[in-house]
């Protein structure tokens, strides 16, 4: 069977072991691919660059992961110019002198309002969230074609809650078939129940693992059980540890 190169991803991440989300990897792998194109294509390109910054924002997180990226003067760039459009949002959003208030906490309250308003959607975020929607519509459709992609799926750890949730949607819009919708929902649904079940044995035996009766008992598979746990409820795309 033949690859299609966009299924590629989808492959890879089924075939790591233990993944608790295949798609949480090819989400870290998408994000990190864009944070890395953004220095290298983007940010020095004089043509692109304002409009970089003028139709879209960054939110917290990326901000963050931005900054944890090596390239410190390809950031400042960016940020210089992020910061100029908020310094002339700030000017055009200035009331007349006789309309704002003599009280200096109210006149700054007023001048930010229209700053506030005026909040755009994250670069990244906008481009993670529509790459990540191609690749769940990619794995629902492989699920319906590949009775191998059927069998490694049917195998897996399911996902983490977010995913599962996004992926049950997704797949009332790509199968058509009534019966093939009804049996991926009840496959995916019993693959996920089994594995928060699994979980949680695996954290209760960790738990276990403080009480001095247990102290000298094998861990298992229960050592990284926390993070896991924690990775299944939230993500682990969004992980710091």
């Amino acid at each position: 069977m033949k690859q299609k190169i966009y299924e590629i991803p989808i492959w890879e991440a089924y075939e790591t072991k233990n993944c608790e989300c295949p798609l949480c990897s090819i989400e870290k792998k998408s994000d990190d691919n864009f944070i890395q194109t953004l220095f290298s294509e983007m940010v020095m390109d004089v043509r692109l660059n304002p409009h970089l910054v003028e139709n879209y924002d960054f939110c917290h997180e990326h901000f963050e992961k931005l900054y944890r990226y090596p390239d410190k003067c390809g950031l400042a760039v960016l940020t210089n110019r992020i910061l100029h459009l908020k310094k002339e949002a700030l000017k055009s959003s200035e009331l007349p002198r006789k309309s704002v208030s003599k009280n200096p906490i109210k006149k700054l309250f007023i001048k930010n309002i229209e700053t506030i308003q005026d909040k755009k959607e994250c670069l990244l975020c906008n481009k993670l969230d529509e790459s990540m929607n191609n690749y769940m519509k990619t794995l629902v459709n492989l699920w319906v074609k590949e009775e191998n992609f059927k069998e490694i799926y049917k195998n897996s750890r399911g996902f983490c809650l977010k995913h599962y949730n996004q992926v049950l949607k997704i797949s009332s819009v790509i199968i058509n078939n009534q019966l093939k919708q009804e049996e991926f929902i009840e496959i995916t649904s019993k693959i996920q129940e089994e594995n928060l079940n699994r979980l949680q044995q695996e954290l209760e035996w960790f738990i276990s693992k403080f009480d001095y009766r247990f102290a000298n008992e094998p861990w298992n598979t229960s050592k990284d059980a926390l993070i896991r746990t924690i990775q299944k409820l939230i993500g682990n795309y969004n992980t710091k540890i």
